[in-house]
């Protein structure tokens, strides 16, 4: 009995690797990991400060951590969206500036008040020209390649685009704030469907400002003005949410970024100046930050992206800068 168990524990794996199935999927257990405890913050370092100069910012709105590396990006180099210098700047991981792309203005290549971005893996970047409501896109130096969008509230058109999510087939998800919903467009733009619409319960959204996928292509909205997170299905059927307005953890106060990893969802909780961790099924993990400008304490933090291993960082507007931070276990 023994044996026969053990060989037939030893087909399974082969047809997982075989077919590329995780073992845990076909009821094994899943592999055993090192992390041990509570997640949770420690700081890193900060870049940049208030100004319109290199390497400094004007209430950037959020922050993209390159996870691929070749000639032209290298491992956790950084985007930035430079909002209220209507530019996006690059970054080394070390926080030397590289270069930087955009001016005011309408015309392709020129931004009004760019709030979100991301990068795919074609290193193509997308931007959310949140008051030209507009997505451009734009090669990794910043030559505009395509835009779309327009003001209004039909499908392809935007009022205050935000957050922006890529999937693994490169389609784009976008938070579209000011008419209550996520669309969703392939790499050149063309519309593909919508998600929510306004309202308070499950599967409505009112104000949401970011979206973020897991590698299930489930998506978590965070849902600002309802002061909450919500997992839906990439089909648009409500899964979870998490969070309730107030200033206890777990709870949220305008939430306006979210990011997430295998494991773990991380919340900027803008209106009550912190971090925090939830497991993916909504459950409370860790709170970290207070209000302040000192290294660590954060003032409205917006956008978040994830690095390669275990960073986080932090679009930490109203102090003029990102933060970074790493995950550790307590």
């Amino acid at each position: 009995m023994k044996r026969s168990f053990f060989t037939l524990c030893s087909v399974l794996c082969i047809l997982c690797s075989a077919f590329s199935i995780p073992a845990f999927a076909m009821g094994l257990a899943p592999p055993v990991t090192s992390e041990v405890g509570t997640p949770t913050l420690i700081f890193v370092r900060s870049y940049g400060f208030a100004g319109s100069g290199d390497a400094q910012f004007y209430f950037p709105q959020d922050v993209y951590a390159s996870v691929i590396g070749d000639i032209s990006t290298g491992l956790n180099n950084l985007f930035v969206a430079d909002t209220g210098n209507n530019r996006i700047e690059r970054l080394d991981e070390d926080g030397s500036f590289s270069y930087q792309f955009g001016r005011f203005g309408g015309d392709p290549g020129q931004f009004n008040t760019p709030a979100g971005l991301t990068v795919d893996f074609n290193l193509y970047v997308y931007v959310a020209d949140q008051e030209n409501h507009r997505i451009q896109k734009l090669d990794i130096r910043g030559n505009p390649l395509k835009q779309w969008g327009s003001y209004g509230k039909e499908t392809g058109q935007f009022i205050y685009p935000r957050g922006l999510a890529l999937d693994s087939t490169g389609r784009l998800y976008v938070a579209d704030s000011g008419n209550d919903r996520i669309q969703k467009f392939d790499g050149d733009g063309n519309f593909i469907g919508t998600v929510g619409g306004f309202g308070f319960g499950d599967g409505f959204f009112d104000n949401p400002q970011d979206v973020a996928l897991d590698k299930e292509r489930n998506l978590y909205v965070a849902d600002t003005g309802n002061h909450r997170i919500q997992k839906i299905d990439e089909f648009g059927r409500p899964i979870v949410s998490f969070g309730s307005m107030g200033k206890e953890t777990s709870q949220l106060f305008k939430p306006q970024g979210v990011a997430v990893d295998d494991k773990y969802v991380y919340v900027a909780d803008t209106g009550n100046n912190r971090i925090q961790i939830f497991d993916r099924r909504g459950r409370f993990l860790s709170a970290y930050g207070q209000k302040g400008f000192r290294e660590g304490e954060l003032n409205g933090p917006v956008g978040l992206a994830l690095g390669r291993s275990g960073q986080i960082f932090v679009a930490d507007t109203q102090n003029h800068r990102i933060q970074q931070f790493k995950v550790v276990y307590k």
